[in-house]
């Protein structure tokens, strides 16, 4: 519970014994009185000592052993002294003292392991500090504790008041003031104005401690008693030379009298009398204006410090107390020294000249802000001396270029093996504390930071060429291993703008270096060795970035046909959530994005790295339909089917407030206000609600008017206004505290709306339906301004405006997502695909860069908002499932019907198109054939229908036949080509004439379940038939009679069947996972059951020989078979994304053709040749990952080449994809990937 490695106790020394004696009475008074208010305020003039006094506060505290935690806030440590750890380790140290409050708060920690590490402060406080506290009350043994907590205003370090750390620590403490008085709390802080205002409003004890007035006696008396003390000390080191009283009664009250209460002053003039000749020390310092010119006495030591202030000590001061002040996060000396190239002697030099300001005992500090001021006013600082912001940001950056270029390396790490992810290497901390020193890190986070505050400047310009150039990939090295690839994207924009500010042609690869980030992040922080076995060789060949590195790296596998030209749209694919994907959104930083999911799971992402940053969210019963970030990014709100409301913490994952019910029906959407006060939510009952967050409470009157379910609402950016959209096809816009209609409704979409959202100036609004369209209105007449905008072919699910009110964007139903110019309405950019199925969501990133889509596919899509026009293709291929495939009797044409309703046939040497796509059925086409000389095509489809067409022109020749009254799923020619066979979800067979389409035999009755296949056996006499009754059963051709079966065997659907080309076997593949192989004539089972699939086989055939038997399944592989033995001849032949649905040999044996519901068609080499011995036909691909035979990592396939990646064995694959070949021959891995470099790397 309590943050490692953070010391959080006092840095600065006791009050001098016999000082502030009255004060500490006091504070001692106010401790035992259990009638006064139960915090108590130390203000005061930065430098009077309430650090010291505080530190002596706590050293009385803990002698009377009331010392419950104490806490001092330094402003160097900011990031790491926050309110959450502050209040982390007060309930650690009340924990170990006091029995019931440690078993309040592990009781807590226990009902939720996440606390310690939220950042919603106020709720940390809750149940660590104030609940346990409450709850121990009555039940403590002993003194009640007393918690220290000193210097306020140093949380949140230069942000001040502007710190949002500060902001929630002020809050905590009013919490403080409500928690019984016994509970004492002490604070000290500067008088500044938020801390006032906390005060004014919060019950407390002040004590002041006051600088520059006479009239202090005690303060007087406590300097003078200090001075008396530090000079006594000094004498002593000069027994000979200086008396015991040096320098006298007179000069101390001369010195107490120029202090004015000043602490601070004090403290340095002794320190610096202790640090040279004290008499020369003293008459300076009295020869000085007093505390009321701290400047002349910081003037003073500097110059009496560094006496000889020539150009190497001026510049070696300057860059490291420039350093100290602009650092991002404090460094050690010994980390200053090298990030400077500085001698250890000049930096000891420096820092024992700046002693009695500057503590250099661990991280360097200086001592009081006042000197910080001091050296950056060029109206104050003597001009040597004087911090230029911009010229120590310079200097800043330069030595972050230099660090980099001198120590960044290839496999920094010494990384033995590319096979397993970084956190599976050995000894992985140990490694990188031995590897990347801390000025290394430090230079590899902040680099961009620092250029960020620079001017152009050519001797930077040409460090960035190097670092660009030659150093990108290392630095992504120290990323990936210190996990902080998610900062590497806004890193490179930084340097982007640096460039075209000074109109630099790097400035195309720094482009095409973020843009790698962004398409390679999720890899890049799995694994070191994939940055160039992985990511480098897939990036595009046209690229400059690729043209720049790739010559480097010969020995990574290459890109031999296809693959990438431009930078993919679509930068990432998230996959985990096992449901339909209803709602996308960004956080306001753009960092995180949330998800919700009809799997009833809200999750939480990196949207740098695709990870998942928090466990998936759990609590609602039904599918999650809308969820949304807070403005402030530290919660998420969500809405579900389940009718309620959620709200949970964005940073742990953990419920904060609900379940809310406020509606009858499903919640469809919810969004919060601007200022995070209320949550508007609207649902099927037609009624938008508001929930207080503060209160908890549904605010009592809905919003009505719409007369059918609310599918959309949303806040204006000024949280005054409302507006939502209906399925009664209107737009309304509502006053927020008056729950008026004061815009329309606006009509205009003649279907359901499905979405509505605000411009971010609030001007206009913008909407989707399902009428196709997308509309923008004037958000105060009401009058439609742009559109309507046609685009998609099916309904729009989601609508979404980028941050400048430049573009739209839209998705639906139909799988695609547009961009639109908003003031013109004219397509910018897609149609963007990828999704398979509709995307329901979709949103633009707060820098309106990217767009995040989430599917009813599952998946959530990155794209990359600034693509351009996006031109398909040249793709050719079904845009659905492809259900049924077959080679022609010559071998040299493929035939393939599709759920897109049409029959396409190609070349089987090349897949160039043929014919087609014929059109003609109304519903997903089931089945497709050859007939014997090739010159038509049967097909059936869903929509109850037969058709035969001729193979070249497409045109029906026979047809629709429609004697079937529900779907046909199989149609086979008969080997004469003269009859047609079909088998139907009605239960029955038809024999057909193939030139008049008339019925010739049957209906053929016999199955009590669908009829999913038919046969012709090779002599044409029989048919052979597999249903969902588990049978299979052997028809007369000629008279219909059952003459054989049924066969009996199978114990789920029988889904395929064929016979051997001699007829004597008929092979059959069923949904319970199994192949059996049966005598045609007796019925008997004569091999089987065959068992390697691991879901339901839905297809399989004989080989031209009769010797094999090739399956294909629901698994989505495919498995040749002896037909003889029944042994398995291949391991699995993986490719396909989906189900595989249909399998076939090739008439001459050699090839294997398979089509799926992936839309993709693979032919396959049969015999299958030979394959390399890392990636072959069953290598087996996980979130893009191709993986060895002990699933150790090969290489990584960027998502839109995964469908299209030709496995070893592919002669050809044919989609509406981007096909990929590859060339491993050079390719090495495992122990060997470090040969992947050439001996000329940069």
């Amino acid at each position: 519970m309590k943050p490692s490695n953070l010391e959080c106790g006092s840095h600065v020394a006791e009050c001098m014994q016999g000082t502030r004696k009255k004060i500490l009475a006091e504070m001692h008074s106010w401790m035992e009185d259990f009638d006064a208010p139960n915090i108590l305020w130390l203000k005061g003039y930065p430098g009077v000592g309430k650090s010291a006094v505080a530190s002596s506060f706590v050293e009385q505290l803990r002698s009377l052993k009331r010392l419950g935690s104490n806490f001092f806030f330094r402003r160097e440590k900011a990031n790491d002294m926050t309110p959450n750890s502050l209040w982390r380790v007060v309930a650690y140290d009340l924990s170990k003292q006091y029995s019931p409050i440690k078993e309040k708060v592990v009781a807590a920690l226990r009902a939720d392991e996440t606390i310690s590490t939220t950042i919603n402060v106020d709720r940390l406080f809750r149940q660590l500090i104030h609940d346990p506290l409450i709850a121990s009350e009555k039940i403590l043994i002993g003194a009640p504790p007393v918690v220290v907590i000193d210097a306020l205003d140093e949380c949140g370090g230069l942000d001040r008041q502007h710190s949002e750390h500060r902001r929630n620590l002020l809050q905590t403490l009013k919490s403080w003031s409500c928690l019984p008085r016994q509970f004492k709390l002490f604070v000290t802080s500067r008088d500044e104005s938020d801390i006032n205002q906390l005060f004014s409003t919060t019950s407390h004890h002040l004590v002041e401690l006051f600088a520059g007035q006479p009239g202090k006696l005690q303060s007087s008396e406590d300097i003078s008693a200090f001075l008396k003390d530090r000079f006594r000390k000094i004498a002593m080191k000069y027994p000979r030379s200086l008396p015991p009283d040096w320098p006298g009664h007179q000069v101390v009250e001369e010195l107490t009298t120029m202090a004015q209460g000043l602490f601070i002053w004090v403290r340095v003039i002794t320190d610096f009398a202790d640090r040279g000749d004290p008499e020369d020390q003293l008459d300076q310092i009295l020869s000085g204006g007093g505390a009321s010119d701290m400047n002349k006495l910081y003037s003073l030591i500097l110059n009496t410090s560094f006496p000889i202030q020539n150009e190497k000590l001026i510049q070696c001061f300057r860059s490291i107390l420039g350093a100290v002040i602009l650092a991002k996060v404090p460094l050690t000396a010994p980390t200053l020294q090298n990030l400077l190239s500085l001698n250890a002697t000049t930096m000891e030099h420096i820092c024992n000249g700046l002693h009695a300001i500057l503590d250099s005992r661990d991280t360097l500090r200086i001592h009081h802000q006042s000197f910080v001021d001091f050296l950056m006013d060029q109206n104050k600082c003597p001009s040597s001396f004087l911090i230029d912001r911009t010229r120590e940001s310079l200097l800043l950056t330069t030595a972050c270029l230099r660090t980099m270029k001198d120590h960044l390396r290839f496999n920094i790490c010494n990384f033995e093996t590319s096979y397993v992810r970084n956190g599976d290497i050995q000894n992985i901390k140990t490694r990188i504390e031995e590897n990347i020193p801390h000025y290394l890190s430090y230079s590899s986070f902040f680099w961009a930071s620092h250029l960020e505050e620079v001017p152009f400047n050519l001797e930077i310009m040409n460090r960035l060429n190097d670092f660009v150039s030659k150093q990108f990939l290392y630095w992504l090295e120290i990323l990936s291993l210190m996990k902080q690839v998610n900062i590497a994207s806004g890193r490179l924009w930084i340097l982007v703008n640096y460039l075209q500010v000074g109109g630099c042609q790097t400035d195309v690869l720094a482009r095409d270096m973020q843009k790698f980030v962004a398409t390679f992040g999720s890899i890049i922080s799995q694994s070191v060795p994939h940055i160039y076995l992985s990511a480098l060789p897939f990036a595009p060949r046209n690229s400059s970035l690729s043209k720049n590195y790739i010559k480097y790296y010969p020995q990574t596998l290459a890109v031999q046909a296809g693959g990438q030209n431009e930078w993919p749209v679509v930068q990432n694919v998230l996959l985990g959530h096992k449901g339909w994907v209803n709602a996308v959104s960004f956080s306001p930083d753009g960092r995180r994005i949330v998800s919700g999911s009809g799997d009833t799971t809200i999750r939480i992402w990196d949207a740098e790295t695709g990870e998942m940053v928090t466990k998936p969210l759990k609590g609602h019963d039904w599918a999650v339909n809308s969820v949304e970030f807070s403005h402030d990014g530290r919660r998420i709100v969500s809405g579900s089917d389940d009718g309620t409301i959620r709200v949970w913490d964005a940073e742990t994952g953990e419920l904060v407030s609900g379940p809310v019910i406020g509606h009858k029906g499903p919640v469809l959407s919810v969004r919060f206000s601007p200022d995070g006060r209320r949550v508007i939510f609207s649902s099927s009952d037609i009624a938008i609600q508001t929930w207080d967050t503060k209160t908890g409470e549904i605010i009592a009157r809905p919003l009505k008017g719409h007369e059918q379910a609310i599918h959309s609402v949303d806040f204006s950016p000024d949280g005054r206004r409302i507006v939502s959209g209906s399925d009664d096809k209107t737009i309304r816009v509502w006053d927020v505290e008056t729950g008026d209609v004061i815009v329309g409704p606006l009509v205009g979409h003649n279907d359901h709306i499905r979405s509505v959202t605000f411009s971010s100036d609030g001007q206009r609004i913008v909407s989707g339906s399902y009428d196709k369209t997308v509309r923008v209105w004037d958000a105060k007449t009401g009058d439609m301004v742009v559109g309507p905008l046609k685009g998609h072919n099916l309904s729009v699910q989601s609508v979404g405006i980028s941050p400048d009110g430049r573009r739209i964007v839209s998705s639906s139903s139909d799988k695609t997502i547009l961009v639109w110019d908003a003031q013109t309405g004219d397509l910018v950019a897609g149609p963007l695909t990828g999704h398979s199925f509709p995307v329901h969501s979709v949103r633009f990133s707060p820098d309106g860069r990217r767009i995040v889509s989430g599917s009813h596919d599952c998946t959530i899509r990155l794209w990359d908002a600034e693509m351009g026009e996006v031109v398909a293709g040249p793709f050719n291929g079904h845009e659905r499932a492809v259900n049924s495939v077959d080679f022609s009797h010559d071998g040299g044409k493929i035939v393939s019907g599709s759920d897109d309703r049409t029959i396409r046939v190609r070349n089987a040497e090349t897949g160039d198109p043929v014919a087609g796509p014929f059109v003609g059925h109304n519903a997903h086409v089931h089945s497709v054939g050859f007939s014997p000389d090739s010159r038509r095509i049967v097909s059936s489809s869903y929509d109850a229908t037969i058709r035969v067409w001729d193979a070249e022109t497409g045109k029906t020749v026979a047809g629709p036949l429609k004697e079937h009254e529900r779907a046909v799923n199989s149609v086979n020619f008969s080997p004469d080509g003269r009859r047609i066979a079909s088998g139907s979800d009605d239960k029955t067979i038809r024999v057909w004439d193939a030139e008049t389409g008339e019925v010739v035999t049957g209906p053929l009755k016999g199955h009590s379940g669908y009829v999913l296949s038919i046969r012709f056996s090779p002599d044409g006499r029989q048919i052979v038939s597999g249903s969902s009754d588990k049978s299979i059963q052997i028809w007369d051709a000629d008279t219909g009679d059952l003459i054989a079966g049924p066969f009996s065997g199978h114990h789920d659907y029988v889904r395929s069947v064929d016979y051997s080309p001699d007829g004597q076997r008929i092979v059959s593949g069923s949904d319970d996972k199994t192949i059996r192989v049966w005598d045609a004539k007796t019925g008997e089972m004569v091999a089987g059951p065959l068992k390697g699939h691991i879901l339901p086989v839905l297809s399989v055939k004989f080989s031209p020989d009769g010797r094999r038997i090739v399956s294909g399944s629901y698994d989505g592989t495919l498995l040749v078979w002896d037909a003889e033995t029944g042994a398995m001849i291949t391991r699995m032949l993986r490719g396909h994304g989906g189900l595989v649905s249909s399998v076939a040999f090739s008439p001459d044996g050699r090839r294997i053709v398979s089509s799926s519901s992936d839309s993709v068609i693979r032919v396959y080499n049969a015999p299958l040749a030979s394959t390399a011995p890392c990636f072959d036909n069953s290598s087996v691909i996980e979130e893009g990952w191709v993986l060895g035979a002990n699933s150790e990592l090969l290489f990584w396939v960027p998502p839109d080449l995964r469908a299209g990646l030709y496995r070893p064995g592919n002669t050809l694959v044919i989609g509406p994809i981007r096909t990929t070949i590859l060339d491993l021959k050079a390719f090495v891995h495992g122990e060997s990937w470090v040969q992947c470099r050439s001996k000329d790397d940069p």
